[in-house]
């Protein structure tokens, strides 16, 4: 029976499902996807004297992060079509310091991420999505969160998936996830599971790492947990409702509805419009 299970069992079951629905190899569970972010770029190494590209238009989260780590952000401008940052832009950003980009897959439409990642490549960058909207959010049929080092999701109230507060951090990186594990659970070389499942549970681990308290709890695992069974569901209802959207405002003028292009999936965390107050001065004087 579960009830007789270790600790942290709902925690790798959450994991385990946000893994399968992503295709990402590693999920890791945390506090929320601003840690998600900032052990990311503790993991990976960024810190002072680096600088790291972020979007100019997005949640403060994406640029705190930056700060915590004594690094430097560098605001790039966004493409007002899609609200995500623009890739025409984001070489002319790049310096000898620049040691990552930050991408946001804002209000749950993907960043153009092949084209981030050619970029990334060229100039040796690290790529952290900030996929805290992300939740199924595709492009060219791979989910986001998949694309770069690290992929971060938020479970905040507001988002399809919520466990009240909560985040998860994807890679496809198995060294990668090992230290994040490692960094989330006060830098313990095996966690509190392990410890108790092995031979001597009353032996403490040991602590490689100056790590954080930024584990997620079994309470809100659970609750994530069962919301992914009908995780296909939820997002399939709110593709229907911005079709719907879509249909009622096709011809007012005045608004813009969300953009979407060929090979991207939108996961409409929200329906964000567009007000042009110049259509509706030319409607006024045609009047």
């Amino acid at each position: 029976q579960k009830d007789s299970l270790p600790p942290s069992i709902y925690e790798q079951e959450f994991e385990a499902k946000w893994s399968k629905f992503t295709g990402a190899k590693y999920s890791i569970a945390v506090t929320s996807c601003t840690t998600a972010l900032h052990l990311s770029l503790v993991a990976l190494g960024i810190g002072p004297n680096d600088e790291v590209i972020v979007p100019a238009f997005t949640w403060i989260s994406s640029a705190n992060v930056v700060e915590h780590v004594n690094a430097k952000v560098v605001f790039c401008d966004i493409d007002i079509e899609n609200f995500n940052i623009d890739v025409k832009k984001i070489e002319s950003k790049i310096t000898s310091k620049t040691k990552a980009i930050i991408p946001v897959h804002l209000f749950g439409l993907a960043a153009d991420m092949i084209s981030i990642k050619l970029i990334a490549k060229k100039y040796n960058l690290k790529i952290i999505e900030d996929a805290a909207c992300g939740f199924g959010s595709r492009y060219s049929e791979q989910h986001v969160g998949t694309f770069g080092d690290t992929g971060c999701f938020s479970f905040h109230p507001r988002k399809a998936i919520t466990t009240g507060e909560g985040g998860m951090i994807t890679t496809n990186n198995t060294a990668l996830a090992e230290k994040l594990r490692c960094l989330r659970d006060h830098g313990a070389a095996m966690s509190d599971l392990q410890r108790h499942m092995g031979a001597k549970p009353y032996l403490l681990a040991d602590h490689p790492e100056a790590g954080f308290n930024q584990r997620m709890t079994d309470i809100q695992a659970a609750i994530g947990s069962a919301q992914m069974n009908r995780a296909k569901d939820i997002v399939s209802e709110r593709q229907k409702l911005a079709d719907r959207y879509d249909k009622e405002f096709k011809d007012i003028k005045w608004i813009q509805t969300p953009s979407i292009s060929h090979n991207y999936e939108h996961g409409y965390q929200s329906y964000p419009c567009l007000f042009l107050p110049e259509r509706v001065k030319s409607a006024l004087k045609k009047l």
